[in-house]
């Protein structure tokens, strides 16, 4: 591709990440493309010849994620974190793998948001948007309707609604299915159920959920406390207009390879090869 800008996202916790970022930078100059670094006020610009680096662990990338979501922006990730689920890079060939998309040598993949909107908290997510008690013991009543028609009332810890992405997240840590993306739907999950029949629920992605709270509740939306809901009203969570895209590079392990390598899944071509 013609590759003109790299917008930065970097985990500053992460010193690794810093010097890696001095020697792309300096790749960048030599070659005549501009390195921005964005931060939460950034503005990011639509463009053809624009891609992300994010460098860090999969928080990284979400954050990135939120950031270029509404350009266009296909993200690449750089794994520096313990997991890196969602990197397609390692560190040591950072610069390698940008040189492999200026090249062409990817594909991009379109993951679905979600949106949320709670009176005037509003914004998109990646993974998850997470409705749990706003008291310390974070217990909650939460009723769920589709379609206009009640689904349950859920007495307990609170609801996720996640993506297929999020879906091997904290979904997944709350006994939610594994979605393979791209599939584009809304996932429930009870946190800490008081009823024993309750259970993750899958919804087409057209149609919005609305999560109504009998006492008041707290959103968080890919790790972050956005806002809240107060006793009687409603959040409604729906497909969000525009998708992150995800650089994919040529080769790159597929979707249950990587869940083998980072969430033990079990590999039964892996036994084949064994003598």
């Amino acid at each position: 591709m013609r590759l003109e800008r790299i917008y930065l996202v970097v985990n500053p916790a992460k010193p690794a990440a810093r010097a890696a970022v001095e020697r792309l930078e300096t790749w960048c100059r030599q070659r005549g493309i501009e390195a921005v670094p964005i931060a939460e006020s950034s503005d990011v610009s639509s463009s053809d010849a624009a891609i992300a680096v994010a460098l860090g662990g999969d928080g990284t990338i979400l954050r990135a994620a939120a950031r270029v979501a509404d350009a266009g922006v296909p993200i690449l990730g750089v794994n520096v974190g313990s997991l890196g689920f969602l990197s397609q890079a390692r560190l040591d060939r950072l610069v390698e793998a940008v040189e492999r998309v200026a090249g062409g040598d990817f594909t991009v993949e379109e993951r679905m948001r979600l949106r949320y909107d709670a009176g005037t908290h509003s914004g998109t997510a990646l993974n998850e948007i997470v409705v749990t008690g706003a008291s310390p013991s974070r217990f909650c009543e939460l009723e769920l309707e589709w379609e206009g028609s009640a689904v349950a009332s859920y007495p307990g810890d609170g609801l996720i609604v996640s993506t297929a992405t999020g879906s091997t997240a904290y979904s997944l840590s709350a006994g939610g299915p594994i979605i393979v993306p791209p599939a584009a739907c809304l996932l429930v999950t009870p946190l800490a159920a008081h009823r024993l029949g309750l259970r993750p629920v899958l919804f087409p992605a057209d149609d919005p959920l609305r999560i109504r709270a009998l006492e008041r509740a707290q959103v968080v939306a890919d790790g972050d406390l956005v806002g809240h809901v107060e006793t009687n009203a409603e959040l409604i969570v729906r497909k969000a207009e525009q998708p992150t895209l995800l650089i994919r590079l040529s080769g790159a392990p597929s979707f249950f390879r990587v869940l083998d390598e980072k969430l033990n899944w079990p590999d039964f071509l892996g036994r084949r090869r064994e003598p």
